[in-house]
């Protein structure tokens, strides 16, 4: 289907959304898509996390040396570098190959996926055909490959399941490859249905066809456009409204020179939600040799800055532009509102500015750091060095740590392969629907290299609870100092979702018998002495168990008023394997997929979302039942160092006198 037909299919599908959606399912947390009005929803029950080919103990180059397959563990012939053992979806998977440029996958590796613990995969290819357009579902716009994409391969064609996922390589033993997969975490399979590779993507690929144009359909909201001139110094509104509602577009049309002049201002119930120049908010930078032109941000065919993304609001919008030039600038602008009532887990759209004209080498870039409930939706970075014209400032990974864990929930391979690119973006800029590349090589006033990315999480946005804080590697081992400066798009609300609610240290006789723990087979206590992923990698000594496969029960407690749960555990990722069930009052609830070993940086921790079934009366008696697997190694195959109960329900005072938000005490290392 040509570009114009799959916008047309587009808007057809997207036009009946309201009616389509009314007593209807409920879409899942990636089904964004469906409704673009669901990327601002906050999900309940679900995590968005990343199994990548990252570097176990924080190399230059991440995991491709030889004799490092990257994989869980080796099954046959086949390697296993993702597994799930509940419910959720992979959203977007990313490769590359090469030695300094990227070249062809290899046709002789085969990539497998199995769903709900199949034996036959539902999918078995070729590495390119996955990429390469020839294998619907995987199609384009959905993927990508090296030349389309800038020296990386990329599919945004969704794979769920609801009782696992399995996927491995197939002659890659020997092979160097990078590899990213985005996935979803549910807390269970309620309205999941398992990828078949028959699935109707039509509207998806419609969607992705579309840059530039408006994606939203008809009757969307109300217009309001005018002409202002601007006056150095001075703030000019150009819309204010009470009540609740969205806004579903805003475009600006002036000279180019302004942009970087003018600060766009947006405030959504009366919080300032935006601050800053026209060339960060729409991901333009400088203008380079392509525009950003992506589903929801960039500059139109036209010259008008626009913005799609859905912004609710609850009590009111404020619109206003700050000139900080010296001379008068004439702006025409368009603002669409929807009086409608925004989803009732809607977040509020924010917009956040982080810049250093030389970060600092050993600690991570800042990106972005919120406390609340929310969910990070794209990103625009320009990053270049400060001195030389090496441009090894790409090699840093991204960090997010999620919900006050010291471990990151996702931790990236490097920037270009963030952004689906691939050796500094070899084959030069791009500029795709939910990615892109618009300048790669821009030298800046200084004859240093300057290179400018964007990225949209339509599918894959990452969510938090309670807080989130995200850094940016400075070069391959954190020993660069470059430019940076970055804009993070996300939705939040505030109070926080979940809340500390109780802990247990295993390492602890009196915490064992407070909590009432019980552990059926071998096992021993043992002192662990490690270090975290994050970077400059922390260290910890805490005592745990290590037991063999079988059962260990104890109890936690919570606020009566819960109804949601989620479970952390602490462990030794130094012993492969390591996966379990969670029940609680002897219902499965939830389980603890296998892990990727990792010798050099040991301490872990892993989030388990518990059932909606799931009922307190204050208590909950959990059972992990530890379970022998493919790569669980030589005993044991188990361990925990503590446990973390987070729930719906913020308590006034801990049992042990710890009094609710103080995650300083909570979290120490």
């Amino acid at each position: 289907m040509c570009a114009a037909g799959l916008v047309t299919a587009a808007v057809l599908a997207l036009a009946v959304w309201p009616r389509s959606l009314e007593g209807g399912d409920e879409p899942l947390p990636w089904e964004t898509w469906k409704d673009l009005r669901g990327l601002a929803e906050l999900h309940d029950g679900h995590q968005a996390l990343l199994r990548g080919s990252r570097c176990p103990d924080g190399c230059r180059y991440d995991r491709h040396s030889d004799g490092d397959w990257r994989y869980l563990y080796v099954d046959g012939d086949e390697g296993v570098i993702f597994e799930e053992t509940g419910a959720g979806a992979i959203t977007r998977i990313w490769m590359t190959m090469g030695q300094g440029v990227s070249v062809p996958l290899d046709a002789d590796i085969r990539l497998r996926i199995y769903v709900d613990g199949a034996a036959t995969p539902v999918v078995d290819e070729a590495l390119p055909a996955l990429f390469d357009g020839s294998t619907p579902p995987f199609e384009p716009p959905l993927v990508g490959h090296r030349l389309i994409s800038s020296g990386g391969n990329f599919s945004y064609v969704p794979v769920p399941y609801r009782d696992g996922c399995r996927v491995t390589l197939v002659g890659a033993h020997e092979e160097r490859i990078w590899f990213q997969i985005n996935f979803h975490r549910l807390a269970d399979f309620d309205g999941v249905t398992s990828f078949t590779g028959n699935e109707d993507l039509s509207a998806l690929a419609g969607l992705l066809a579309i840059q530039g144009e408006d994606p939203w359909p008809p009757g969307s909201g109300t217009k309001t456009t005018g002409t202002v001139s601007l006056t150095p110094n001075e703030e000019h509104g150009l819309l204010v409204h009470d009540g609740p509602g969205s806004m579903t577009a805003l475009r600006l049309k002036l000279d180019p020179a302004f942009w970087p002049e003018v600060e766009l201002r947006l405030a959504f119930d009366g919080e300032p939600a935006v601050r800053m120049a026209l060339s960060d908010f729409f991901a333009i930078g400088r203008v380079g040799p392509l525009p950003t032109r992506s589903l929801l941000i960039g500059l139109d065919a036209g010259g008008w800055l626009y913005s799609y993304f859905p912004m609710p609001f609850f009590e009111g919008v404020e619109v206003a532009l700050f000139h900080n030039g010296t001379s008068p600038a004439a702006v025409d602008y368009e603002v669409r509102l929807d009086s409608a009532a925004p989803m009732a887990q809607s977040g509020v759209f924010g917009a956040a500015l982080s810049e250093e004209p030389a970060t600092a080498t050993g600690v991570d870039f800042p990106l972005v750091s919120l406390s609340g409930r929310g969910k990070l939706v794209g990103s625009f970075v320009e990053l270049g060095a400060t001195s030389g014209t090496v441009r090894n400032y790409l090699e840093g990974d991204e960090r997010l740590f999620i919900d006050h864990s010291p471990h990151p929930a996702v931790y990236g391979t490097g920037v270009e392969d963030y952004f689906n690119g691939g050796f500094y973006f070899d084959q030069g800029p791009l500029s795709l629907a939910l990615h892109g590349a618009p300048y790669t090589e821009l030298e800046n006033t200084a004859g240093l290299p300057t290179t400018a990315a964007y990225r949209l999480m339509l599918t894959d946005g990452v969510t938090f609870q309670n807080h989130i804080a995200a850094g940016l590697e400075g070069g391959p081992t954190g020993d660069v100092s470059m430019r940076a400066r970055a804009v993070t798009y996300f939705y939040r609300r505030k109070p926080a979702r979940l809340y500390l609610s109780d802990r247990f240290d295993l390492g602890s006789a009196a915490d064992r018998d407070r909590h009432s723990y019980q552990v059926a087979g071998p096992h021993t206590i043992q002192e662990l002495t490690a270090l975290f992923e994050d970077e400059p990698p922390s260290s910890a000594t805490g005592t745990g168990v290590y037991r063999s496969p079988g059962s260990a029960t104890f109890v936690l407690r919570a606020d009566p008023a819960s109804t949601r749960y989620r479970l952390r555990r602490r462990l030794d990722a130094g012993i492969a394997g390591q996966r379990a069930t969670v029940l609680v009052g002897g219902e499965t609830v939830g389980s603890f997929p296998p892990i990727d070993v990792n010798e050099a940086r040991r301490w872990r921790e892993i989030d388990v979302d518990l059932s909606a079934q799931v009922a307190s009366a204050g208590e909950l008696i959990i059972t992990v039942v530890a379970e022998s697997g493919p790569g669980s190694g030589t005993e044991p195959t188990f361990t925990a160092f503590r446990y973390e109960l987070w729930t719906d329900q913020a308590q006034e005072v801990f049992a042990d006198g710890f009094e609710s938000g103080d995650l300083s005490a909570w979290n120490q290392k």
